[in-house]
């Protein structure tokens, strides 16, 4: 008589997890202090996410936080870019104290100054 077949051993690729997403952590903080912080503060909001939604065994849920957090970020730092090439733009070509005044005059409550 031949020895009993033991049972099959699970596959070893469903006990290994995915991956963990990069959270961009450290990237929106950096993009929130130099460059925009609407944009970074949620940039931050969706990093902090990734690590807590992998651990829980949610790992759709982490890469998804994950490239929002990278998309959000990248916004942040465009967005800080864009202002940066404005203002050099109006500094260069003398045009800064001319909008200064324009933005003062748009935003004045009434009183002279």
């Amino acid at each position: 008589m031949p020895p009993p077949i033991p049972p099959a051993a699970p596959a070893r690729e469903e006990e290994m997890p995915p991956l963990k997403p990069n959270s961009w952590l450290w990237q929106s903080i950096v993009a929130t202090v130099l460059c925009c912080i609407p944009f970074g503060i949620v940039a931050i909001v969706y990093a902090a996410k990734v690590d807590s939604n992998y651990f829980n065994g949610m790992y759709e849920a982490a890469a998804r936080a994950a490239r929002n957090a990278k998309m959000w970020t990248l916004v942040a730092v465009g967005v800080g870019l864009l202002y940066l090439i404005i203002w050099t733009i109006l500094f260069a070509t003398g045009l800064l104290p001319d909008a200064m005044e324009q933005i003062i005059e748009n935003n004045a409550s009434g009183y002279n100054f």
